[in-house]
């Protein structure tokens, strides 16, 4: 692998717009502007180079699922998770019940040594949207003008795995009789549009699959008392294919029963005891008490164990010495001189504070705004990011590895200025050379 910079296209700014990346444009605390999307610049692989990377990538996933049925025994007590929720995820591990997608985050140095598991994004991933779509229009318009040779490829095959992965669950949600309708949900919390974004591209990929698509808001999703099921918000009598309908509070109105959703919100915070439905009614209880009732939820609880930095303790207990991992252990850093602290629950890199061997300490100055239930914490072998130096100074990238249906579909490339990848990242696409 191997970073090469070039002119930016005319008008870029819109045409990412259009490819539906909306959120690219951003402000530091200081008043900095920042921009997500690098135009200028892309990751270079050869074919086999791609080809052993998806190989890695399936086998981090494979090891990834036999970690999760280690968890779920309670070798590492309740990872942060209140007993009833955990218990939900033992459940829906035990049901096997299917999934979407998931983004493992890498390090690689492009040299030929194996690719570094950092952690696995595997509730709610983002970063979908510029590896499935804006960076293969990229690539389109770089052929069209010949910036790049015409017979140059992109490991990036999400849109059609997507798409047939939903398709598939189509099928299955219409054998087991709980029809195709499929809702689409997000919280309201996020202020840049990323989640609006993703999930708004999970409808338009469930719709290519023949599915019919609802959106919903979290805070929209209600409960219906008497049918003791969750419901959409009222729409017209018979407006939807939906197979199950309860009648509205108005005269010609329905509630949509949800049999399938796709919720864009992490589990943690689903089943945390915090979000009320109605007076005592808990969300999450509800999900708790009531399970295997409430059709499909993806991704499933089961994901809480791959969401959960221990994960990268167990899967170091069940692997020591695998060259695709790093050494990672949940109570302290035993003899680790260079790590990583990480808490259990986290994204975009907050609450990550990296301890070096000259005593510095490095964050993003953020805290990830919930803990563990016992603030339990994970610590991980430090492993430096290559730095690829092009002409505005360092560029650390991370390799977000996508998995569809347990196969590896594409790549998504964000790199940071410094050894966090924070919010602050800038996303550079790939090609692939011939």
């Amino acid at each position: 692998m191997r970073r090469i910079e070039l002119d930016p296209r005319p008008d870029w700014e819109r045409t990412i717009k259009q490819s539906g990346l909306i959120y690219s444009h951003s402000v530091r605390d200081d008043g900095t502007e920042v921009e997500y999307w690098n135009d200028g610049a892309a990751y270079v692989f050869t074919l086999p180079e791609v080809e052993q990377l998806e190989k890695q990538t399936e086998e981090l996933h494979r090891m990834s699922r036999e970690a999760a049925r280690y968890l779920a025994s309670g070798e590492l007590g309740h990872l942060g998770l209140d007993p009833k929720a955990f218990e939900l995820a033992q459940w829906s591990l035990e049901q096997d019940e299917p999934d979407v997608y998931a983004r493992f985050d890498l390090a690689y140095a492009g040299d030929g040594s194996p690719a570094k598991m950092l952690e696995y994004n595997a509730d709610t991933p983002t970063g979908l949207i510029e590896a499935s779509v804006t960076q293969w229009f990229w690539l389109q318009d770089r052929l069209k003008t010949g910036a790049v040779a015409a017979d140059t490829d992109q490991w990036n095959g999400l849109h059609e795995a997507l798409v047939e992965r939903w398709r598939v669950l189509l099928h299955r949600s219409l054998s087991e009789g709980e029809g195709g309708r499929l809702f689409v949900a997000h919280s309201d919390a996020d202020i840049y549009g990323e989640d609006w974004d993703t999930v708004a591209y999970m409808r338009d990929l469930a719709g290519e699959a023949g599915w019919e698509h609802t959106g919903i808001e979290m805070k929209d999703i209600g409960w219906h008392h008497g049918a003791r099921q969750f419901v959409g918000v009222p729409e017209p009598w018979g407006s939807s294919r939906s197979i199950a309908a309860l009648p509205g509070d108005e005269p010609g109105t329905q509630y949509p029963v949800i049999r399938n959703i796709f919720k864009l919100y992490p589990w943690e915070d689903l089943v945390s005891g915090e979000d009320r439905v109605v007076g005592d009614q808990e969300f999450g209880a509800l999900l708790i008490a009531g399970r295997g009732l409430f059709g499909r939820w993806y991704e499933p609880a089961w994901k809480m164990f791959l969401s959960n930095k221990l994960l990268l303790v167990a899967l170091w207990r069940l692997f020591p010495g695998h060259p695709n991992l790093l050494p990672a252990y949940a109570d302290g850093p035993n003899g680790l001189i260079d790590y990583v602290v990480k808490p259990v629950f986290g994204r975009e890199g907050d609450g990550i504070h990296v301890h070096r061997a000259d005593g510095t300490v490095t964050s993003n100055g953020k805290e990830y705004r919930r803990e563990g239930a016992g603030r339990e914490r994970v610590w991980q072998q430090y492993h430096e990011l290559p730095d690829f130096r092009g002409s505005r100074g360092s560029n650390h990238p991370v390799l977000g590895s996508w998995v569809v249906n347990e196969e590896a579909y594409g790549v998504g490339i964000r790199e940071s200025d410094g050894p966090i990848t924070d919010y602050y990242c800038r996303f550079v696409p790939n090609i692939i050379e011939a």
